[in-house]
């Protein structure tokens, strides 16, 4: 089964609107489609949507499965910004729509984008900006507003490599993912940014797979070309690994489907 459960559309930084989203995936020959747009508690930001848009999602993807519900399995998701602080405000906006499935992302570590900001990156030493990020990362984890975590290495972006193994960070993490119920993403799109490899890289995919962690698959595409980037890559991979399934996902709930 043919599935991408991270899209971006032009509701929040992507660049196609949610029918040439789906209209470019039926032609690729996609199953199913998960539509994340950004969702960010602090506002203003303007690659999210606040609070009060959200049902403006819900109802895109209402129309959509209205007009290509019988060609194609859409789903609505959403990516949300993780902060320890207004977890239970996170949760009180979550709570009233009808989600398929709720990513987690760590863009921000405190006020800082280090996503798009690289003005920091030499305040810190790499180990630390590791140890910070997915100490904030297990947090979301534990959070339980989250099904699926995004691109769980986002750290490495920008070639931001660590200094010493962190083997043991990977596993704790992994232990972490699995006890929380959390799956996370291979995300291709680490392919197209400057670190060159996918989220996770190998090391963590391999920490995650000995945990016993659900994976899914997302493109992370924010343009209808990149829908389904790098997938016949990142299945290889995940067999390489020693995943055999892909984990799905229906109002919030958990099947799978062979690679």
């Amino acid at each position: 089964m043919n599935i991408d459960y991270h899209m971006h559309t032009t509701l929040s930084d992507g660049h196609n609107t949610h029918e040439e989203m789906v209209l470019t995936a039926i032609e690729k020959g996609f199953d199913e489609i998960g539509f994340s747009d950004h969702f960010c508690i602090k506002q203003p930001c303007k690659w999210a949507v606040g609070a009060a848009s959200i049902g403006l999602l819900e109802e895109k993807i209402s129309e959509m499965r209205a007009k290509y519900g019988d060609q194609i399995n859409i789903l609505f998701g959403i990516e949300v910004d993780y902060f320890a602080d207004k977890q239970e405000e996170i949760r009180e906006s979550l709570q009233p729509f009808n989600f398929d499935y709720v990513l987690g992302s760590v863009h921000f570590l405190d006020d800082w984008n280090y996503d798009t900001d690289k003005s920091r990156y030499e305040e810190f030493s790499n180990d630390f900006l590791y140890e910070w990020y997915f100490r904030e990362l297990q947090n979301a984890a534990k959070s339980g507003l989250f099904d699926i975590m995004a691109h769980p290495d986002l750290i490495k972006k920008f070639r931001i490599w660590p200094e010493t193994s962190k083997k043991q960070l990977f596993e704790e993490t992994a232990r972490i993912f699995a006890e929380s119920g959390v799956a996370f993403e291979i995300n291709t799109s680490g392919n197209d940014r400057p670190c060159g490899e996918f989220f996770p890289g190998n090391e963590l995919l391999e920490a995650f797979c000995k945990a016993g962690v659900p994976v899914t698959i997302g493109s992370d595409s924010h343009a209808k070309e990149q829908i389904g980037r790098h997938f016949g890559e990142a299945r290889t991979i995940l067999k390489q690994i020693g995943y055999n399934n892909i984990t799905r996902f229906r109002i919030r709930e958990r099947t799978i489907v062979t690679i």
